[in-house]
């Protein structure tokens, strides 16, 4: 599948756009009955209680004494019951402020602008994407009177700023920044989420950046206005820079080729690969490479932009034809408890059936130690790929934003050991981390929440705050945003 038609899967129709984005799936569409109050309070305590049980430092970013007086004020303004918008309104703030990318509450965001939608409510007619800080519009239901690319300043008097903080505090991530850019990202999903359908809003603009600032007054989009927009909007070709996939697996692995030179992109949507998928996805790798060496590429392009991560399994996998030197993953720390147990119990049943696993280092690890007890994973050192394995031309290991958890893992060790050449943005996923998400129960039916229970060093990493940064920075522009301009490939392509 060509990139950019990946990209443009959810750009075809606003109401498409509106429906999915901000909904991964994770979270069941359970509807959720009128809560009471105890239930909604026994929840927050819930979840304190899961995070100080399971995380290895659930301090980190936020001090106790803050989160203790964030309950006590919340518990203070509870109504006597909440329905389901209400009760995902007192939660996710709670759990956001951790400033923790995984720490994770699901939220159905989908459904809820669905229903908005279904029963004909005004939902905000934009889109938004965010460039250098600031927030411009992307898609207009009425692009007669606000079109893409302009310069968002305010709605109803109030800065976009001030919004976006606001918003801001319903989506996860390690840093506020990262919250801030996903909230401009989900905005119109956020703007129904928070306060509910309106009629109309009014708005402030710039046209350019040379422009004085406008304002006017634009209707809510509802359902007709949706379909008419969908009916009359032509998104605009996307730029083919590569042929349909030779080899692919759903979801997983794209392997395309330019058609006029010897380059290769290998497009890695994430890393979510079950225990029962490892084998048909290394066959899937072995194969891209081999067809690499077969037809005599001599670059090759990795993207992971949109890798939001998984297990490490697919990055050590790809290593095999990579690592040009023996190698680590860096270290990690691992913290024990009922939770943890629990999964694992469930992940390594068939292990606890031997009687040599019972015996090993890694049971007594995972399942005799002390509730609460932090101990250091062996995370051993790789050796290189074998001779006949070893991809030997150039590789570029395309990098943005959204690339996260395994994914950063997997960039961090191309970059520490010089395996590939970084291109793109510094990655929201963070060198040093807190990673694999523990479910965790809460006393309200049909809320997944998850907490980390592992600390991870990536390679080369320090212990300072920051995610993976790029060899070479490549920044989006507006012209990325709004059509299928894909600035990173055209980058290299042009080398």
């Amino acid at each position: 599948m060509n990139t950019n038609k990946m990209q443009n899967i959810f750009l075809r129709t606003i109401l498409l756009l509106l429906i999915l984005v901000g909904f991964k799936g994770q979270c069941q569409h359970f509807y959720i009955e009128k809560t009471p109050r105890d239930s909604a309070i026994n929840a927050l305590l819930q979840i304190k209680s899961n995070i100080e049980e399971v995380h290895p430092n659930p301090y980190h970013s936020m001090p106790k004494a803050h989160i203790d007086f964030t309950i006590n004020a919340a518990i203070k303004e509870l109504p006597d019951s909440l329905n389901e918008i209400e009760l995902y309104r007192l939660l996710l703030p709670f759990v956001n402020q951790y400033n923790d990318g995984h720490i994770q509450l699901k939220c159905p965001f989908g459904k809820f602008i669905n229903q908005a939608i279904n029963m004909d409510k005004g939902i905000f007619p934009l889109t938004l994407y965010e460039l250098n800080g600031s927030s411009f519009v992307k898609h207009s239901i009425f692009d007669s009177i606000v079109k893409p690319g302009y310069h968002l300043i305010s709605i109803d008097n109030v800065s976009i700023d001030t919004i976006i903080k606001k918003y801001s505090r319903y989506k996860f991530g390690d840093n506020l920044q990262i919250r801030k850019r996903k909230a401009i990202e989900d905005f119109t999903v956020l703007a129904y989420f928070d306060g509910g359908s309106r009629e109309s809003y009014t708005i402030g603009y710039k046209k350019d950046c040379y422009s004085e600032v406008q304002h006017t007054r634009i209707p809510a989009a509802k359902k007709e206005d949706i379909v008419r927009y969908n009916q009359s909007y032509t998104p605009s070709s996307p730029k083919k820079y590569f042929s349909n996939p030779v080899i692919k697996m759903d979801q997983l692995i794209y392997l395309q080729i330019h058609p006029k030179r010897r380059i290769a992109l290998l497009t890695l949507p994430c890393f979510d690969v079950s225990t029962s998928m490892e084998q048909e996805y290394a066959n899937k790798i072995d194969s891209a490479y081999q067809y690499l060496l077969s037809h005599g590429i001599d670059t090759l392009l990795i993207d992971i932009r949109e890798n939001q991560g998984g297990r490490d399994f697919p990055g050590t996998h790809i290593l095999k034809h990579m690592a040009t030197r023996s190698y680590s993953y860096g270290d990690a720390l691992m913290k024990v408890s009922t939770h943890q147990q629990k999964l694992y119990k469930e992940i390594l049943k068939e292990k606890l059936s031997d009687s040599l696993y019972i015996k090993s280092t890694e049971y007594h690890n995972f399942f005799l130690r002390k509730h609460g007890e932090l101990f250091a994973l062996n995370r051993d050192t790789t050796q290189e790929a074998k001779p006949e394995d070893l991809y030997t031309g150039k590789t570029f290991l395309l990098i943005g934003k959204k690339t996260f958890s395994a994914a950063v893992s997997f960039a961090a060790v191309c970059k520490c050991y010089q395996f590939a050449t970084l291109i793109g943005e510094e990655t929201d996923g963070q060198l040093v981390t807190y990673t694999s998400l523990i479910p965790t129960p809460i006393p309200i039916q049909g809320i997944w929440f998850g907490v980390a229970h592992r600390k991870v060093i990536n390679a080369c990493a320090s212990n300072s705050p920051g995610g993976l940064k790029p060899d070479v920075l490549v920044k989006p522009t507006h012209e990325s945003f709004l059509s299928d301009f894909d600035e990173v490939i055209e980058f290299i392509l042009k080398k």
